[in-house]
């Protein structure tokens, strides 16, 4: 569980700028602690060196007069007494030959050692020796047997005129460099000293990096960290649809100017939001309660949504498909519109019968229309079907009436002429008029009624068929020539697409 949530935090904003302000911190101050522990250090031994080479010149200087009288008692006591410092390790001092003349160990007196030995080789690693060097050159360091480091400076002891003319103890004239004092001083508390600064450094750099990052950490936690969780919350809250018009962080910097920003959108999203709820309540009470039947259905002729309409007219059950709610088929009709839709991405319409949820015949027209997604691929298709089945019911009725009004028409047993109220063209006939006049219905279909009256009645009787109702003993001419007489009732009506 720990680790889960340390994996967690290191994907938090506020980890990664501690994260960032920490390293950046600890790169600063461990650089300036290595320079300054290294300065330190430097600075420490530069003043070690200083004051071990002013101790061999006051050691120099206080031999100087037992030398000048060969007092090598003198000369034994007093590098003794120097070498019980407690920083002193050696005293030495080396003739020409390397032979060690004084030291404050004694069993070192009188030993030679290797001319090409690290101190010695200071002055011999070439030939003729040197004699003039500088103290960075004439100083060493080397490791004692107990660890620690020890510091060392050798310093040549040059031939004075005192020392040619004397008669105790005469050196050449020409002899510049009579021997050398080397002395060795302990580092051990200087390394214990400079272990310290670096603890030391070291510990304040650590409790500089924890105080800086602590800090960083709080500030970051308290300006950027909360106001920034109070920020995600709220378009949290935006995304589930509370719509917050103010989010409180209380700041007037760049923090609180994007609080105040977030604030402005979700009040333009609260009010476009309302617009959309606005307007597809108003598009599904029209989907619901338009008085047509509409189905929306996938490829496979699933229906996907369809509207109250249709719901009630033929009560579909989950997963149904339109086949099966339409007509109760297993399988989808021949020439399904839906599937040419699918197929050729066009609308297409047509009329259909099927059966309501009751058994009774239901007869409709429908119109078939591709619904696309985002990417133009079409995604299912909307079926509009509207009812025409009292209509059916009303031609079927129409139908009848026609059927029976034919039969009564015909067997009328007197002669019926329709007649255009204009021409007096012969629209329609009886079966009587065969009978009585001996003209097929074929025959005088698109004639003038006049032709049965002689030509010279014809202008009359016109004018009396516009206008009476009745004429009676009116003379005829039949299909043979022959004339009867009848009696003649005009009455107006009306026929399919004129007045009759």
């Amino acid at each position: 569980m720990l680790i889960e949530r340390i994996f967690q935090l290191r994907h938090r904003l506020v980890f990664r700028l501690i994260l960032a302000v920490g390293l950046t911190l600890l790169v600063c101050i461990a650089t300036w602690a290595y320079f300054n522990i290294d300065y330190q250090e430097g600075k420490l031994t530069e003043n070690i060196v200083v004051g071990t080479d002013r101790l061999t010149n006051t050691i120099k200087l206080g031999t100087h007069y037992a030398m000048m009288l060969n007092s090598r008692d003198d000369i034994n006591q007093i590098i003794t007494n120097i070498g019980k410092l407690k920083e002193i390790q050696y005293i030495r001092i080396y003739n020409k030959q390397g032979q060690i003349k004084y030291s404050n160990h004694r069993a070192e007196i009188d030993t030679t050692t290797n001319i090409k030995a690290e101190a010695c080789d200071i002055c011999h690693r070439t030939e003729p020796p040197l004699v003039e060097l500088s103290l960075q050159e004439r100083t060493r360091l080397l490791d004692s047997d107990q660890g620690y480091r020890l510091l060392g400076i050798i310093s040549p002891i040059f031939n004075e005129p005192g020392c040619a003319t004397d008669a105790c103890h005469v050196h050449p004239e020409g002899k510049k460099v009579l021997g050398a004092l080397d002395v060795v001083v302990s580092l051990q508390e200087t390394d214990q000293e400079i272990l310290q600064a670096k603890k030391g450094m070291v510990g304040l750099a650590g409790f500089a990096f924890l105080l800086i990052s602590s800090m960083v950490g709080i500030l970051v936690f308290r300006f950027v960290n909360r106001p920034v969780q109070q920020l995600i919350e709220g378009t949290r809250q935006i995304a589930r649809g509370v719509y917050p018009e103010k989010i409180p962080i209380g700041r007037k910097d760049e923090m609180g100017q994007l609080a105040t920003a977030i604030g402005a959108m979700s009040r333009e999203i609260a009010q476009k939001q309302a617009e959309l709820n606005e307007q597809r309540n108003e598009y599904q009470n029209l989907f619901e309660h338009v008085p047509c039947l509409i189905t929306v259905q996938d490829r496979t002729f699933k229906l996907l949504r369809y509207n109250r309409e249709f719901s009630e007219r033929f009560g579909p059950g989950p997963g149904d498909h339109c086949y099966q709610a339409y007509k109760g088929r297993s399988e989808k009709c021949p020439n399904c519109q839906v599937a040419l839709t699918f197929e050729d991405g066009l609308p297409h319409q047509g009329e259909e019968a099927g059966l309501n949820k009751d058994g009774s015949e239901a007869h409709w027209i429908f119109r078939t229309s591709p619904i696309r997604n985002a990417q133009g691929d079409i995604v299912a298709a909307l079926e509009m079907s509207l009812d025409i089945t009292e209509r059916k019911l009303l031609e079927v009725q129409l139908s009848k009436s026609e059927r029976k009004y034919h039969e009564i028409f015909n067997h009328i047993p007197n002669p019926v002429f329709v007649l255009d109220s204009h021409t007096l063209e012969i629209v329609d006939c009886n079966e009587s008029v065969k009978t009585v006049y001996g003209y097929d219905k074929d025959e005088i279909v698109g004639r003038s009624f006049l032709e049965f009256f002689t030509e010279g009645e014809r202008e009359g009787y016109a004018e009396q068929l516009h206008k009476a109702d009745v004429l009676n003993q009116v003379r005829h001419r039949n299909k043979a020539g022959g004339h009867l007489f009848v009696n003649v009732r005009v009455s107006p009506s009306e026929y399919p697409g004129r007045q009759v």
